[in-house]
């Protein structure tokens, strides 16, 4: 597998590992991470997960489009969304602490950008090298 590709299954199973955590601290009377639904965050994350492995299928084209859209998603949801949060201070009380908050926003900044670079290393023919 390309390094490109690796990088998102890592981000994938940090991000899940985040909402996962996020769900027991709930289980065990404390607050979330974050203001995210850590549901939502898992399947979320399966999703990234599941389009990431679908690259060397279909000559890469469930990848391409999947990624296309997951950048989109992510990027215009959960990155502004925690970037605005710790901008804006007054929002923080939303998570566990401000590390919390740099953390999710953190994860998902670097999962954007491992998905544009695998766009543009998938159109350009690199990533199945």
């Amino acid at each position: 597998m390309n390094i490109v590709v690796d990088l998102q299954i890592l981000y994938a199973l940090t991000g899940a590992i985040y909402n996962i955590v996020s769900i027991v601290r709930v289980r065990l009377g404390r607050r979330s991470l974050s203001a995210t639904n850590p549901y939502l965050g898992i399947i979320i994350m399966a999703a990234v997960a599941a389009v990431t492995l679908s690259q060397p299928y279909l000559h890469g084209a469930i990848y391409l489009v999947g990624w296309s859209f997951l950048v989109v998603f992510i990027g215009l949801g959960p990155v502004t969304a925690h970037f605005k949060a710790i901008r804006q201070a007054d929002s923080l009380h939303l998570y566990a602490s401000p590390l919390a908050a740099y953390l999710a926003f953190g994860i998902n900044a670097l999962g954007v950008t491992f998905g544009c670079i695998g766009i543009v290393m998938a159109f350009s023919g690199l990533l199945n090298g």
